[in-house]
């Protein structure tokens, strides 16, 4: 099935559009040097590679804000009646303006638009801001992966189910 999510799109002061080669250089690059990534040890080339995506499962944004790349959100779709972030990322600089929220609402929005009942994230155990933020975001716990991503570090999976 392919993604029901819109190519682009405006988040109020923002906006969700193809990730460029330019922002996934400068993605991969910031990222590799920001924890979860650099605690989990994934380097700035395995992200450069993620961000190029590759599967028709999964859409890729780049989160700008005046021309200049903010963040990142990826989803896959579909994964569990509804879409996984794969992916949430927001550079420093650009954090504590509700650019996460904005992104998370427009994939609840998509999700609720396609008639899906879920909305997926994982967060690696040790992330507690990461964790807080979706906990106040009405995510809900539902499970613990050991090794997922990296051995020796859990992933948090979370669910929202949609109304």
């Amino acid at each position: 099935m392919p993604s029901p999510f819109l190519p682009t799109a405006d988040l109020g002061g923002a906006q969700l559009c193809p990730i460029t080669d330019d922002a996934r250089q400068t993605l991969a690059a910031a990222l590799a040097t920001m924890p979860p990534w650099s605690t989990l040890a994934i380097p700035e080339d395995g992200l450069s590679r993620f961000l190029a995506g590759g599967d028709g499962g999964t859409q890729h944004y780049a989160i700008t804000v005046g021309g200049t790349t903010a963040g990142v959100i990826c989803t896959r779709f579909p994964w569990l009646k509804g879409p996984y972030v794969e992916l949430l990322a927001i550079l420093p600089g650009h954090q504590g303006h509700g650019l996460g929220t904005k992104a998370l609402t427009f994939v609840e929005a998509e999700a609720k638009r396609a008639g899906t009942r879920n909305v997926w994230v994982c967060a690696s155990e040790f992330n507690g801001p990461a964790r807080r933020f979706y906990d106040r975001r009405g995510f809900v716990e539902v499970g613990t992966l050991p090794d997922l991503v990296t051995d020796g570090f859990a992933e948090v999976l979370y669910r929202k189910a949609l109304a």
